[in-house]
């Protein structure tokens, strides 16, 4: 069975708090509002803009006493031409150490900061310089649509296009009916990707992490916004069968992996489950057969292969792993005993999908219908 009832709840109970959420919005709100104002970083920063699982809504609820964790981007005028990556961190140390003393440490392409509440993973990019479409990035990445700290959950007509205002949908759409804000056309800014420095490699690489929140968004939209929940539940699955896993994929490949694989048109979390879980079985059981890990382009920078570093013996596991799941995930959705039906998915899920009540059917225990999402906060409640 669906047992949508249920399904609500389980999403309910993996999504990230309401506190988690404030946490992470206070900690990625006050590091961009410091760079922002920096003196000596100020004139060289473009825009600041929030990246990751937590802007895709694809974040699932931390566990134990991990903190949530969120990515912001920063946009810099720096000239990749004439700065080495290693010089072009460097710029950021004082800032660091003005605001997060020992709090901070260099990565490979990114400065982490661990604090109480939130880890933060600070990314600096720079527009391609004397680029065509400079001017028009540097105007989009300032736009509302860039820097809105709303998720694409909590912003459900959210669109790439500089012209996005998160209320001005809300009053336009309802007052002129047929009003509908487009993406702007690829054409304008798929071809203009930041510039990310690597200190390991000492090169500048392409990417555009705007391109996989566009892609996200309009593949929710074309799968009746079941797309970012599906994502949420393999995640989970995964996390609840962890022993039993390779380490690998994870994260956002395993994101990349239920997008490319699910259809579109899903008609409910259950049923797009067992889809992606069949999909993954069998579009690449021929791999797995002859060892070899499938190759995923990246939404926004397509020379890039988001499974490049997968372990082929980690992509094995996981496909065998996969195949057991489509195998349960059918019987859960085939059976039409809710009860039984609602087992099946607990063993697959875990102990947070709920069982059905004594009357039992696609109703909740508590004869409360958890909601099928978020209550979007106030408009400008973290400027």
């Amino acid at each position: 069975m669906e047992l949508k009832a249920q399904f609500n709840e389980f999403l309910a109970a993996i999504r990230p708090t309401e506190k988690q959420k404030e946490d992470w919005r206070t900690g990625a709100v006050t590091l961009r509002s410091r760079l922002a104002s920096d003196p000596e970083l100020g004139s060289l920063v473009v825009a600041t803009f929030l990246q990751g699982s937590i802007r895709r809504a694809t974040a699932v609820r931390p566990s134990g006493d991990r903190r949530p964790d969120a990515d912001v981007v920063v946009v810099t005028k720096l000239d990749h031409t004439r700065t080495t990556p290693q010089k072009a961190l460097d710029k950021f140390v004082p800032f660091l150490d003005r605001h997060y003393p020992g709090k901070w440490r260099p990565q490979g392409r990114s400065f982490g900061i661990e604090l109480s509440y939130v880890d933060l993973d600070l990314v600096v990019t720079a527009l391609p310089p004397d680029d065509a479409g400079s001017d028009f990035m540097a105007r989009l990445y300032r736009s509302e649509a860039v820097s809105t700290p709303l998720t694409l959950e909590e912003a459900e007509d959210w669109r790439l296009n500089e012209k996005w205002h998160p209320a001005r949908l809300g009053v336009l759409a309802n007052s002129l009916g047929e009003f509908e804000l487009a993406d702007e056309p690829p054409q304008k800014w798929q071809p203009h990707p930041l510039l990310l420095p690597d200190r390991d490699v000492n090169m500048w690489g392409r990417t555009h992490p705007i391109a996989q929140i566009r892609w996200t968004a309009a593949k929710n939209r074309r799968c009746n916004g079941h797309y970012v929940n599906l994502v949420r539940a393999v995640k989970w699955w995964r996390h609840n069968c962890k022993d039993r896993l390779p380490k690998y994929p994870k994260g956002y490949p395993l994101e990349h992996m239920v997008g490319t694989i699910l259809p579109d048109g899903a008609s409910s979390v259950a049923h797009g489950f067992v889809q992606v879980m069949e999909g993954i079985r069998d579009t690449w059981a021929g791999h797995a057969q002859l060892r070899i890990v499938p190759t995923l382009p990246d939404h926004g920078v397509p020379e890039h292969d988001v499974l490049k570093r997968l372990d082929v013996e980690h992509f094995v596991a996981f496909h065998g792993a996969v195949s057991e799941a489509a195998s349960a995930a059918r019987k859960a959705l085939e059976n039409e005993d809710a009860q039984e039906s609602a087992e099946l998915w607990r063993g697959l899920l875990g102990s947070r999908f709920p069982l059905p009540g004594p009357q039992g059917g696609d109703r909740p225990r508590s004869g409360f219908t958890p909601p099928i999402k978020p209550a979007a906060p106030a408009v400008g409640r973290f400027a």
